[in-house]
């Protein structure tokens, strides 16, 4: 499991497993999986918000406070 911090104007957490990525990894081990956690991001955000949603930039990282 591993803890995605997205960002910058709203800061959203997210637990998702990544194939290869832990609390070990570095940063851009976690940047190969982008179209994987953006899909999922927008799907629970769709879920959230069905009335729709607008975002403007995407930014995220491993989550290191978590660790």
């Amino acid at each position: 499991m591993s803890h995605i911090k997205i960002a910058p104007n709203v800061e959203f957490k997210m637990d998702i497993n990544l194939e290869g990525v832990s609390e070990h990894s570095r940063d851009y081990d976690v940047q190969q999986h982008k179209v994987e956690i953006y899909t999922e991001f927008e799907k629970r955000l769709v879920k959230a918000f069905p009335e729709g949603i607008k975002i403007d930039s995407f930014e995220f990282g491993l989550d290191l406070d978590r660790y």
